[in-house]
């Protein structure tokens, strides 16, 4: 069964002020390290890797324990942890969430339990979240993206939260103006992407 879910009004003021200077420290973080490196890693239990400080991990944790996390859970009861990162004013072409370093190893589509989209400040034209009515891929897949021929069109909204089954093709429409979102993708298993990311020294 292929899930989307549209949630409005999330977070607070002061917890969508927060979210958005996150995104604007981690939008300058990735001029200064490797591509895998911006996708952080919050197991249940263990210590987190990040590239961010520990302020900026506290603002990620209470988002997601306060907020996300109890919403996600029915939906991926199984989770051994999360990976995040923001997306600052960047575009996307057609993609599936994925294990991106297992992807490139093996060409294998290894799959979180759920993908997560929430924005904490828009002001942009464009910018749609564009998900393709086509049924999703399975875990394990190897091959090229699935085709459709149409697809949803979701608006990017301040406090908005989407979540979305795994295995579908999505894309950031292109935009003017500034768009941040918050990604934020549920494991059974952590992916070998987040490995690059590090705690700061």
């Amino acid at each position: 069964m292929t899930m989307l879910h549209i949630i409005d009004n999330l977070l607070p003021a002061s917890t969508l002020l927060d979210l958005r200077d996150l995104c604007d420290i981690h939008g300058r973080l990735k001029e200064e390290h490797d591509g895998d490196a911006q996708f952080s890693w919050r197991p249940e239990t263990g210590s987190p890797r990040s590239i961010h400080a520990a302020a900026q991990q506290a603002v990620v944790d209470h988002y997601l324990d306060e907020a996300l996390l109890p919403l996600a859970t029915p939906f991926a009861p199984q989770r051994t942890g999360v990976e995040w990162w923001c997306n600052t004013n960047n575009d996307l072409d057609w993609h599936i969430d994925k294990d991106e370093l297992e992807g490139r190893r093996s060409g294998r589509f290894l799959l979180p339990l759920l993908s997560t989209v929430f924005y904490p400040h828009v002001s942009c034209a464009g910018g749609e979240l564009l998900v393709a009515d086509s049924p999703p891929i399975e875990n394990g897949y190897q091959g090229p993206l699935p085709t459709f021929r149409s697809v949803i069109s979701i608006p990017p909204v301040v406090n908005r939260l989407v979540l979305f089954s795994p295995g579908i093709l999505h894309r950031i429409n292109p935009f003017e103006g500034e768009r941040y979102s918050v990604a934020v993708n549920i494991w059974e298993q952590a992916p070998l992407t987040t490995t690059a990311a590090e705690p700061p020294a």
